[in-house]
């Protein structure tokens, strides 16, 4: 389990790594709390005008929580409390939040792995104040413990002297043991106890899975069989050094660990073959890292045309309801100003009086003065309408603003995306000379190219 977080500025770089879908199979967006919009960028950038109110610089702390990939999956509620968790030992709690699940393949395995993203606002609305995150590393790394020990989750360390800090990469499984280091030494040590004679204990020990060669460094090692090499005097719980060189032997009596490692190898896939014979299956073809990467590569180019064409339509879907929408506004604005004038007037001719009364009206110019508040009132009804008019061309112009902010928003998020198959193409050493502001279809032939060699075992480009 790792708990990685950080205060930090920049609310659209933020929203923009939070819903990259090339990096990520899927992009979750699960609660938004103390914003009024629901949309990342929107939020973000709420956060960011309340942050400019006050003095602090970096309004955001950004987390990240990512379980061990070899152990069991989360439920939704550990999910929520491992959360919580945080949140309170933070001191953030009751702050404006936003929680995103991601779904990311990793690149040495190609396993479908979830992840969260946890975003606060550090002002506080009522004081205006940040919220101080001193020592928040320490608060994580005890957070972590907590929740292992919740959870029923092994908490894998690294190796930093006293400071035993959990290490990414032991975290993430690669290069992992799968037995656990309590589990091989209580083994081997049953086995040193149960057999003194050394020809015994290699052969108890080359059945249980293990086998006893001459170290580099030291007199006597032991490799396991997925080719870890461990010190055998450190397996056996109680024993020294001395006295394992005094029971094994001569060490040049024994296999060197090169040839041990190869031994392993062998005993490995004679069991796995076996596997596959017993249940009458055919054994599947084990890529290698650089073609998983291949594989994930040509994933992403694909997933970057259908996106870009999937938000393109639905921009220009949104884009022609809205402009429909507005003209229909317009006109029901215009319609219902005649439709009052005509009953106004309508209604002005037909209390309009006749005979004497019309002619005593004129005579004592009573006619004069009602025409000039009629004018009056025309004219500021005439005004007004005019007003509304112009109100809503300007909430309507808003509106465009905002479609337009939507397309920057797109062209920003296919920048960032190309830039990530960039990288990953650079990385497996596929030339391109791609400008991440154009086109994409430049880096999708010359991934195609890449493609044909022997090397790639016939994956194509789809």
């Amino acid at each position: 389990m790792i708990l990685k977080g950080n205060s930090r500025a920049g609310a659209v770089d933020l929203a923009l790594h939070l819903s990259n879908e090339i990096d990520n199979e899927e992009v979750i967006v699960h609660s938004v709390r103390g914003s009024a919009s629901s949309n990342l960028y929107d939020t973000f950038r709420e956060w960011d005008v309340i942050c400019s109110q006050t003095k602090a610089t970096k309004p955001f702390y950004s987390l990240s929580i990512n379980p061990d990939p070899t152990q069991r999956d989360w439920t939704d509620i550990e999910w929520d409390r491992a959360i919580e968790a945080v949140e309170t030992k933070l001191g953030l709690s009751g702050q404006p939040r936003a929680v995103v699940f991601h779904h990311k393949v990793g690149e040495s395995d190609g396993q479908v792995r979830k992840h969260v993203h946890v975003v606060w606002s550090r002002i506080d609305a009522r004081t205006l104040k940040a919220v101080h995150m001193g020592n928040d590393r320490y608060k994580l790394k005890a957070c972590a413990k907590d929740l292992a020990q919740k959870f029923g989750l092994e908490l894998r360390y690294g190796k930093r002297g006293k400071d035993k800090t959990y290490d990414h990469t032991l975290s993430h499984g690669q290069n992992r043991d799968p037995e656990t280091a309590k589990q091989r030494k209580d083994k081997i040590t049953k086995l040193w106890n149960q057999h003194a004679e050394p020809k015994a204990l290699n052969a108890a020990m080359r059945q249980a899975g293990y086998v006893i060669a001459k170290g580099d460094r030291r007199s006597f090692v032991v490799v396991d069989l997925d080719g870890q090499v461990h010190s055998l005097a450190r397996q056996i719980r109680g024993a020294r050094a001395k006295p394992v060189k005094e029971r094994l032997g001569d060490a040049s009596s024994y296999p060197d660990v090169n040839t041990a490692k190869d031994e392993q190898a062998i005993r490995r896939k004679a069991e796995t073959d076996k596997l596959y014979t017993s249940v009458n299956q055919r054994p599947k073809v084990e890529l290698t890292v650089e073609q998983k990467l291949f594989a994930k590569l040509r994933r992403m180019a694909r997933r970057t045309d259908e996106l870009a064409k999937r938000r393109r339509k639905e921009l220009d879907k949104t884009r022609q309801e809205t402009i429909a929408r507005q003209v229909e506004e317009k006109r029901c604005m215009i319609q219902k100003h005649r439709q009052r004038e005509t009953k106004r007037w309508l209604k002005h001719y037909r209390s309009k009086p006749t005979g004497l009364i019309r002619g005593l009206r004129v005579i004592f110019g009573y006619e004069l003065a009602l025409k000039w508040k009629q004018a009056r009132e025309e004219q500021h009804r005439q005004t007004m309408h005019q007003k509304r008019l112009e109100r809503l061309a300007d909430i309507q112009a808003f509106e465009r603003d905002r479609i337009e902010q939507q397309r920057s928003i797109i062209a920003r998020k296919e920048k960032r995306e190309a830039q990530s198959i960039a990288k990953l193409a650079k990385k497996l050493g596929v030339s391109t000379n791609i400008d991440v502001e154009k086109d994409l279809r430049v880096l999708r032939r010359s991934i195609g190219q890449k493609s044909q060699d022997p090397q790639d075992r016939g994956l194509s480009l789809v």
